[in-house]
């Protein structure tokens, strides 16, 4: 809590008040759910236990066995909600808050349980893409292109994929193609001089399989810096992306693949009037260029053993071009490149082992201040045991070896037990570390190649019920994490280990399928922030934060989508409160025929003004329009 701001209770906003009336009227009501003989079944479903999560262990386990905190956003998620862009996605993710600094392709942070935005790890198919300058990703020109899911693991990930993973992780995983060859175009145009188009291809059998795609998008945009305040000139955002993946069988049931995407986005941007604040800047430019590119095999060697091996790269180059401000003309490239190797084992007795190694290059150059490069190797094992038919306990540990700080350990625990029918109990413990950055470590005048990492320790325990079939699922998640050595910046001193914080709260979630014609997801955040040196709630982290998510088809061709975000309680950096705000987006699109659907959508549907970061625009009502073919 901010001492500085006493508050009374919250006020509940509109979207929490309809969680806490859909989450009454769910579990008092069972007629909802019920099957066509008017039986009520208690066995978890089928789907429930067999969706797959690749990211939150060392292993590939159903989510039912996994003790961390996961949110999956799948592709019927991502093809009902038309979004064109993964920060959009993001948005009803649980302890999760996305920040932009004005409209399209503007600088996007996102903050995990209370970490910063240089505390959660971001992949793209394996491949970490998190800058070597600043040691955050910055989502501006992600989009949501032949995307299969994403997966949101909040909480400390040390182990799972060492260094960034301080609050949690999200990864982005490209689409594996299927059936028969199907190509795709898809087209939009709507406000701003917004126009969208992509194509793409994709198909596969037991043998091989493959999915390509090319989008474009651009848009005027609006002014970065806020039109409230006189600021007018629109600051246009373009982006080309480029992915795919294919994959083919080897050696009998090993499988190699290959996945790659490319991103350009450029996008003028405003600049800062000391004593004004963000203001038009009619010449400022920035170019940015994002490659990743991996391949894996998996073979398993005989019925225990399966060995795993992925080599991989990332490029990312951020270009800066200003005739009028010196400061302002940069170049900044980031490398990272990567081996790692994975045995994985299953006995019989249901214990699974997984144990692996890394070593990792990673490069940057801010031409001008520094050219440098260090090196990192790991060490990892993790270990799942079944006790009986109910209990998934995990135990793992890491070592990472950086070549500049040395040595950092890293370790989780986690449980998921089953309490009968309808309850599953889960938790978890771990560690997680943030090496320095190279900016940080070289910067001229202030790096210090003497910094520790910065690190955190923290907890989650929750209570999961599943009802009427696995159809209704709500979740109680209790989170505590703390954070130290946080590295500041301090006048003449530089880079210094200095800051310590705390982040704990409640996550509540409502996964609701009413019928095959309508369901509901919904979550509430309650997350408790503090700076431990100040006293004061951690800048731009909301201590209420509330999301629903309807999906509804009236008739069986035509599908709705609405969500709603509701945000409040927060501070800026300079500690002045934020202004609370609600969001609604609406999605329709409907089947013309077996592969011709056209789609609206509409963003920020009732044109609240606010502001997610203030001095920046947050834009008002934006309606695209579209027709896909093939999707």
């Amino acid at each position: 809590m901010n001492p500085a701001r006493p508050k009374t209770s919250p006020t509940p906003t509109l979207a929490a008040l309809s969680l806490c009336l859909t989450l009454f009227l769910t579990l008092s009501n069972p007629i909802w759910g019920q099957s066509a003989g008017g039986d009520l079944p208690t066995e978890p479903s089928v789907a429930l236990e067999e969706e797959i999560v690749v990211s939150a262990s060392l292993m590939e386990l159903p989510k039912h066995r996994l003790g961390s905190s996961v949110t999956v956003i799948d592709r019927q998620d991502i093809e009902a909600r038309n979004k064109d862009t993964v920060l959009e996605l993001l948005r009803t993710v649980p302890g999760l808050e996305v920040a932009t600094v004005g409209g399209p392709g503007k600088a996007t942070s996102v903050f995990i349980r209370g970490g910063s935005s240089s505390h959660t790890l971001v992949t793209i198919d394996g491949r970490r893409v998190n800058d070597g300058t600043t040691g955050a990703f910055d989502f501006a020109d992600l989009t949501a292109d032949n995307l299969e899911r994403i997966e949101v693991v909040r909480g400390p990930q040390g182990l799972v994929h060492g260094s960034e993973a301080v609050a949690g992780s999200i990864h982005i995983i490209t689409r594996r193609g299927q059936g028969p060859t199907k190509p795709w175009v898809r087209a939009a145009g709507g406000s701003d001089g917004y126009s969208q188009f992509g194509a793409g291809v994709s198909g596969g059998d037991d043998s091989v399989d493959y999915s390509l795609s090319v989008s474009r998008i651009e848009t005027d945009g609006v002014s970065a810096a806020d039109e409230a305040k006189g600021n007018s000139e629109d600051d246009p955002w373009t982006n080309l992306t480029v992915s795919g993946r294919v994959g083919t069988s080897v050696w009998g049931d090993g499988r190699i693949e290959a996945t790659v995407r490319h991103v350009k986005g450029d996008t003028d941007v405003d600049g800062f009037t000391f004593g004004i604040g963000p203001t038009d800047d009619l010449n400022a430019q920035q170019e940015r260029s994002l490659t990743t590119a991996t391949v894996s095999l998996r073979q398993p060697i005989n019925e225990v053993w399966t060995q795993s091996l992925t080599v991989g790269s990332t490029r990312d180059e951020l270009l800066g071009k200003d005739p009028d401000d010196f400061f302002s003309n940069f170049e900044i490239v980031s490398r990272n490149a990567e081996v790692r190797t994975q045995a994985d084992l299953s006995f019989g007795s249901g214990e699974l082992i997984s144990v692996g190694y890394a070593v990792e290059r990673r490069e940057a150059e801010n031409v001008g201040s520094f050219d440098e490069s260090l090196d990192i190797r790991s060490l990892f094992v993790e270990s799942l045991w079944t006790l009986g038919d109910d209990v998934d306990l995990s135990l793992g540990a890491r070592r990472d070896d950086h070549s500049v700080f040395g040595d950092e350990a890293t370790y989780r625990a986690a449980i998921s037990a089953r309490l009968g029918d309808v309850a599953r109990l889960h938790g978890s413990f771990g560690t997680g570390f943030k090496a320095p950055t190279f900016s940080d470590l070289f910067f001229p005048g202030f790096g210090n190649p003497d910094l520790l990492p910065e690190t955190s320790e923290g907890f989650d325990l929750g209570l999961e019920l599943a009802f009427h079939d696995g159809r209704v699922v709500v979740d109680l998640t209790y989170f505590d994490t703390d954070f130290e050595d946080l590295i500041l910046f301090t006048f003449p001193a530089g880079f210094v280990n200095l800051a310590e914080a705390s982040s704990s709260g409640v996550e509540l979630t409502l996964d609701w399928q009413a019928s095959e014609l309508f369901q509901l997801q919904a979550s509430h955040t309650f997350n408790e922030t503090e700076d431990l040196a100040t006293g004061l709630q951690l800048a731009r982290r909301p201590e209420q934060r509330t999301t629903l998510s309807l999906f509804y088809r009236p008739i069986d061709k035509l599908r709705t989508t609405a969500t709603v975000v509701a945000v409040s309680d927060r501070i800026d950096a300079d500690g002045s409160d934020m202004d609370d705000y609600e969001r609604v987006d609406l999605s329709v699109d409907y089947q013309l025929t077996e592969r011709w659907r056209p789609f609206v959508r509409a963003e920020n549907l009732l044109g609240s003004d606010y502001s997610e970061i203030p001095g920046y625009t947050s834009p008002g009502l934006t309606l695209v329009g579209g027709l896909s073919f093939g999707l």
